[in-house]
């Protein structure tokens, strides 16, 4: 007990000699004892070094007036760098814009190869370019045209004595409008917009 109460008063002791000694400096000066030269410590971002003072003719160990730590900047590698943006067509989540084909007129026979009371194929290559039949249908003076694609399976109808006939499964459509006559086919042919014009028979697909 009797030595730690020595080293109590001598750590008081030190301290009121700084004290004295460095007026201005001993607010600042780091809390802890500086017990040998060249010792280092840090405290309010400052670096601290011991060295030897003077105080009352003797020489003593202190700490000096401290060196202000600068604060780090970041290199040029350690910069944080924007990501490039993915662009829609590089994004893996991207879906390419779907192709719409619109539909266009296509001239499809002579008025005077469908005459009044006649049911006629004709081929024509439809909006995508391919070679596609269809029916004209002249009756009671209106004009008709139709996709010969059967309704049932997707079968082409044939022109037959009775009307339009399926091959597949027997169905039968009217010749004249398309409507079915005879299942398995529960739709009527499939139409489409006609027109006329100068002498010429026109379609839209």
């Amino acid at each position: 007990m009797r030595e730690i109460s020595r080293r109590i008063l001598s750590l008081g002791f030190v301290s009121a000699l700084v004290s004295a000694a460095f007026p201005a400096l001993a607010a600042d000066i780091p809390t802890m004892k500086c017990r040998f030269l060249g010792q280092t410590t840090t405290y309010k971002g400052k670096l601290y070094t011991c060295i030897k003072g003077k105080s009352k003719g003797k020489t003593i160990l202190t700490w000096n007036s401290g060196k202000v730590i600068p604060a780090p900047t970041p290199s040029a590698s350690q910069s944080p760098t924007a990501s490039p943006t993915p662009t829609p067509a590089s994004s893996p989540t991207a879906r390419p814009e779907p192709v719409v084909v619109k539909s266009i007129e296509i001239p499809l026979a002579k008025s005077s190869e469908v005459p009044e009371n006649s049911t006629k194929f004709f081929t024509a290559r439809n909006r995508f370019g391919n070679e596609t039949t269809y029916v004209l249908a002249r009756y009671s003076g209106v004009l008709i045209a139709m996709n010969p694609t059967c309704t049932h399976n997707g079968c082409k109808v044939a022109l037959a004595a009775a009307g339009l006939q399926c091959p597949c499964h027997n169905a039968l459509f009217d010749a004249q409008d398309g409507a079915v006559l005879r299942g398995p086919a529960a739709h009527p042919l499939d139409r489409l917009n006609v027109r006329e014009l100068d002498g010429i028979i026109y379609i839209t697909d």
